[in-house]
């Protein structure tokens, strides 16, 4: 299930991240400065629990309406189960701008073999992006919501 994150959800998102970036995980005050520049489009993915279990964190993405897509994580014991991919596509029912792109490293491979499984493709280079490591900018052309919308 898909919802907006709440503060509670922090530690969540600290773990997720040192799993997904342990070469530049976002931190604490950095999650909390992107929740109050994108409150309405900061979202969790969480796995509903069966009986009296916690809700468990699964992912989460930060974009804006625009179409840039900020940051997007998934646990690594629940990718490949299609997470990431509805994440984004809901958010692409909710941009004003008709594309969708996002800054990838260069050497991540598994993530740019998703991004271009999602349809997004390699449109620049941003040097030195991630320190001394390029970013490719990968981008979505037409999103699906953002049809009609000006």
């Amino acid at each position: 299930m898909i919802r907006p994150f709440v503060i509670t959800d922090l530690d969540h998102l600290l773990d997720i991240e040192q799993h997904s970036f342990p070469k530049s995980p976002h931190s604490r005050a950095t999650f909390i400065r992107l929740y109050q520049l994108y409150p309405d489009t900061f979202w969790v993915d969480v796995k509903q629990p069966n009986g009296q279990g916690k809700e468990e964190v699964r992912g989460y993405l930060i974009f804006s309406r625009g179409g840039h897509l900020i940051s997007l994580a998934v646990h690594p014991k629940y990718r490949r189960k299609g997470i990431g991919k509805t994440l984004i596509k809901e958010a692409m029912k909710t941009l004003t701008a008709k594309n969708m792109w996002a800054e990838v490293r260069r050497s991540n491979q598994g993530a740019r073999a998703f991004y271009q499984k999602m349809g997004f493709q390699i449109v620049g280079i941003l040097p030195n992006y991630y320190g001394e490591e390029d970013a490719l900018v990968v981008q979505f052309f037409e999103a699906p919501g953002a049809q009609g919308k000006s």
